[in-house]
C-alpha cells in the first residue's frame, strides 16, 4: 500500500508533526509514503527518513494555485497512491479538486487537528464552502471527540464516516537534571528560577500577548519566575518589541525554532498554553513525556489530554490574577507538581501510543482502499 501525506508546508508546526510521525510509523511497517507539502518549506523543513519527500511549489502565491494543483496531479500519476491523506484545509482544498477534474474514483482521508466552527464563524460562503469540500472526503479521523462532534454538527458530516484517533506521542525520556543544566548554560536564567515554557507558532491564536501581561504581573510578586518562548511566526518581532519595551528582557526568552522541543521541557518546570483556539494539541503531550505538569486555557479539546487537578491545570477564562495566583500556587507546591507530572506522563503513555495510533490507521487505509 502506499499512502500520499498531503501537508500545507514541510515544517515543525502540529498537523505537519503529526504527519511525519505518522508517516514514519507507517514505513517500518512496510507501507509507501510520500510526503509532500503544498508550498516550500523554511530552511529547516520537516524531512521523513524512508519517504519520498517533495514540495509543490515555491510559495503560496494566491487562495489558488493551477500550479500546485499541476503538480500534484504529476505526483499522483506518477506514484499513484492507494490514498491521499489530507492535513489541513489548503490541502483538502486540492485533495478534492484532483478527485473531482481528474480522478473521480481517488480516496480522501481528512486529519481534523482543530475545531472546524471557529475557521468558518458566521460566513454562510465559508460555511458553504467547507460543506461542498467534505462531501467529496472518504472519511475523516480527528484528534479528539471535541473536535469530531463540532465537525459533525457544523456541516452535517455523516458520523459513520468519521473516527477519533488520537495522536501518537512518541517517548523519548531525557534526564530533567542535564536537561535544565543546558538551560542554565543557553539563556540567563539561575536554578533557583521557576521556568514555564510555551511552544508555539506565533500567531492570534496562541495569545502570547496575554503571556506577556502575565509574566509582568509575576515578575512583580516573584522575580524568580521565568519564560521561555520555543517557536517562530508572524508576530514574532511584535511581541519581542513589546517584551523589551516593557522592560522584561531578564523575564521572558526567546529561543526561536528548536528541533530538541523535548529537550528543553524536559528541564521546565511548568508547561504553559494561553491559547484561544486549539484542537488537541501535541505540545502538551510532549510536556507530558516528560513529566512536565500543565496549566492550560479550556479551549478546544485540551481538556481532552489535560485533566484538570489530575494531570495539569485548566483555566476556564483568561482572569489574569487567578492565572497568577495558580502559577505562584503551583511554584510552592513541589509535591502536587510531581504528581501531575507523573500522571500525565502515565497518561501520554496509556492514550497516546504512536503503535497503536498506527495500526489504528493501517486498518482504515485498508478498509477505504478496499
Amino acid at each position: 500500500m502506499k499512502i500520499l501525506q498531503l501537508v500545507t508546508v514541510r515544517q515543525y508546526r502540529g498537523a505537519e508533526v503529526f504527519a511525519s510521525n505518522l508517516s514514519s510509523e507507517l514505513i517500518s511497517r512496510g507501507i509507501e509514503v510520500i510526503f509532500a507539502g503544498l508550498y516550500a518549506p523554511p530552511k529547516n523543513s520537516l524531512v521523513v527518513e524512508g519517504a519520498v519527500n517533495i514540495d509543490l511549489s515555491r510559495e503560496k502565491q494566491s487562495v489558488f494555485s493551477f500550479k500546485v494543483l499541476s503538480s500534484l496531479r504529476r505526483l499522483f500519476a506518477k506514484h499513484q497512491p492507494a490514498i491521499i491523506q489530507a492535513n489541513g484545509s489548503d490541502t483538502l482544498k486540492y485533495a478534492v479538486l484532483l478527485k473531482v477534474l481528474f480522478y473521480p474514483n481517488l480516496k480522501i482521508v481528512y486529519r481534523n487537528i482543530s475545531i472546524i466552527s471557529t475557521w468558518i464563524g458566521e460566513s454562510k460562503i465559508k460555511l458553504y464552502f467547507y460543506k461542498l469540500l467534505f462531501s467529496k472526503v472518504d472519511f475523516v479521523t480527528s484528534v479528539g471527540n471535541t473536535a469530531v462532534k463540532d465537525l459533525i454538527y457544523t456541516l452535517n458530516y455523516p458520523e459513520n464516516n468519521t473516527a477519533v484517533i488520537r495522536r501518537g506521542s512518541p517517548i523519548e525520556r531525557i534526564d530533567a537534571t542535564n536537561a535544565k543544566s543546558k538551560l542554565l548554560s543557553n539563556f540567563p536564567i539561575t536554578d533557583s528560577d521557576f521556568l514555564l515554557v510555551h511552544v508555539g507558532n506565533f500567531s492570534k491564536e496562541k495569545n502570547h500577548i496575554f503571556l506577556v501581561e502575565l509574566l509582568h504581573i509575576l515578575k512583580s510578586r516573584d522575580k524568580n519566575i521565568k519564560l521561555l518562548l520555543i517557536g517562530t511566526g508572524d508576530l514574532f518581532d511584535d511581541i519581542k518589541a513589546k517584551v523589551f519595551n516593557n522592560e522584561m528582557g531578564d523575564t521572558i526568552f526567546f529561543a526561536g525554532f528548536r528541533r530538541d522541543v523535548q529537550n528543553l521541557l524536559a528541564g521546565a518546570d511548568l508547561f504553559i498554553l494561553t491559547s484561544k483556539i486549539e484542537g488537541v494539541p501535541g505540545v502538551i503531550l510532549e510536556a507530558g513525556a516528560q513529566k512536565v505538569p500543565a496549566i492550560c486555557s479550556n479551549v478546544g479539546g485540551v481538556s481532552e489530554v489535560v485533566q484538570n487537578n489530575i494531570t495539569g491545570i485548566l483555566m476556564e477564562d483568561f482572569n489574569i490574577d487567578q492565572w497568577v495566583e495558580k502559577i505562584l500556587m503551583l511554584k510552592q507546591n513541589t509535591e502536587l507538581r510531581n504528581t501531575l507530572g507523573q500522571n500525565a506522563y502515565d497518561h501520554v503513555l496509556t492514550h497516546y501510543d504512536p503503535s497503536k495510533n498506527v495500526n489504528e490507521f493501517i486498518k482504515l487505509y485498508k478498509k477505504i482502499a478496499e
